[in-house]
């Protein structure tokens, strides 16, 4: 993840806890937030997956390798932005 987009994260965290009426960000608890709102390595282990886009590129791969295919498949904005 990016440097930009881990600062954005930040923010948006201590945005949303200072609504809730929890801590604010400051410099004594910048660390203990930064470690809390970035994903540990056992949440990023999607990504040494090696995803395909192309379909047909996967059914040629599964079927050398004898394995299924997830095929994901939405409409829409994938973050519900319409």
């Amino acid at each position: 993840m990016s440097y930009v987009k881990r600062v954005l994260w930040l923010a948006i965290g201590s945005l949303l806890c200072s609504f809730a009426g929890a801590q604010v960000l400051s410099d004594d608890n910048f660390d203990r937030w930064l470690a809390f709102i970035l994903p540990k390595p056992a949440e990023c282990r999607f990504e040494a997956i090696p995803w395909r886009t192309s379909l047909w590129s996967a059914v040629i791969d599964a079927q050398k390798e004898d394995k299924p295919i997830l095929l994901w498949a939405m409409n829409g904005h994938p973050l519900g932005c319409t």
